[in-house]
């Protein structure tokens, strides 16, 4: 069951650089075809999309909750497992995708509750 849970997570670790980083290629490419050049306005029309329709707003919302639920979900458990450097899934998470970052903690979470399992008995 273990190796079930660390596969899925480092497919959601892998689909979570490929799957967001492909759309945002196709934004740029839609930003270079209405002639956009200047950073502020692709920013402002990235912006502008997220929150672009109540739909849209729904995700927005609830995908920033549950950022915010995971982070303190982060702290907690690198803490009380003593994970080193578990402030770099925050820089992760803004730097390429929250589906990256949280699918890496959780596969490193888990090699760790692995590990910790295996020397304990």
């Amino acid at each position: 069951m273990a190796k079930l849970r660390l596969a899925i997570y480092a497919a959601t670790a892998v689909g979570g650089i490929v799957w967001p980083w492909y759309c945002i290629y196709q934004f740029i490419q839609e930003t270079e075809a209405l002639g956009l050049t200047d950073p502020l306005e692709i920013v402002e029309l990235f912006s502008q999309g997220v929150w672009a329709n109540a739909s849209a707003g729904f995700i927005a919302a609830d995908l920033t909750l549950v950022l915010i639920a995971a982070f303190a979900f982060i702290i907690a458990e690198a803490v009380r497992l003593k994970m080193k450097y578990w402030y770099l899934y925050f820089v992760a998470t803004f730097g390429i995708s929250f589906a990256f970052s949280f699918g890496l903690f959780m596969f490193n979470r888990e090699r760790n509750l692995i590990r910790s399992s295996n020397t304990s008995a």
